[in-house]
């Protein structure tokens, strides 16, 4: 992520719509697991990326390689 998040098209699209958040994967919230079990749970390679709305209901989200496309095209998919 951080070499994918800072990317001018990617920065400014996800500055301008979400707050981000870094969690501790050895020890992670309790709403994160929750997320992660209800909507990742064949997920088995970090990072895992979760696009959530104010109330942190589920969106979209993502495991293992991150590529700038793939990311664009979910938070503009979440966006429309």
């Amino acid at each position: 992520m951080q070499g994918v998040l800072p990317l001018p098209d990617l920065a400014g699209l996800m500055s301008g719509n979400f707050v981000g958040l870094a969690s501790d994967c050895d020890a992670p919230e309790p709403e994160v697991v929750d997320l992660v079990a209800e909507h990742l749970a064949d997920g088995m390679m970090l990072p895992f990326v979760l696009l959530t709305d104010a109330e942190g209901r589920f969106l979209a989200g993502s495991h293992g390689v991150v590529r700038p496309d793939a990311l664009k095209e979910m938070v503009e998919g979440v966006l429309d």
